[in-house]
């Protein structure tokens, strides 16, 4: 009985410090990141909340909004993210990414393709490489309502 009861006790702390280490791993994502897509289109913006993620090309084309996942047991680290509007609802984009300073790199494959094993562009996969903007409060007030808006839809 002692022996369940410690395992129990192990498995709990645990899951509180994974909880942790996700809630802090969301925490540094949050903002808006500008940036391009390795070997290939540029004028990529995405903006991201603890729970949401959308993203524009060049201002104008809408690239679509949705949920994100983490998984930080692997190296790298895991972010997938699932459409929650359009036509393509509920498709879910398998990634690895790196945060280094003020650079993101993700790494996305397209819906049904094996997740990435490397931060490159490549077969049904693309790198994105993203800045964090220096940006107002008011912008990341309008970010995280637009991103609480989008996962409604």
């Amino acid at each position: 009985m002692r022996l369940l009861i410690l395992a129990l006790a192990v498995a709990t702390a645990h899951l509180a410090v994974a909880g942790k280490d996700d809630a802090e791993a969301r925490k540094k994502l949050v903002g808006i990141w500008k940036g391009r897509v390795d070997e290939g289109a540029t004028g990529h913006l995405l903006k991201i909340t603890a729970s949401a993620i959308t993203g524009r090309k060049d201002g104008r084309q809408d690239l679509g909004a949705g949920t994100f996942k983490l998984d930080l047991t692997t190296k790298p680290w895991r972010m997938d993210a699932t459409r929650t509007k359009g036509p393509q609802k509920g498709q879910t984009y398998l990634g690895i990414y790196s945060l280094e300073g003020d650079t993101l790199k993700w790494c996305v494959s397209l819906p049904g393709s094996a997740r990435p094993t490397e931060l490159a562009t490549k077969d049904a996969q693309f790198l994105l490489i993203l800045k964090r903007q220096k940006e107002k409060a008011k912008q990341v007030k309008e970010a995280s309502a637009e991103a609480s808006v989008s996962s409604r839809s």
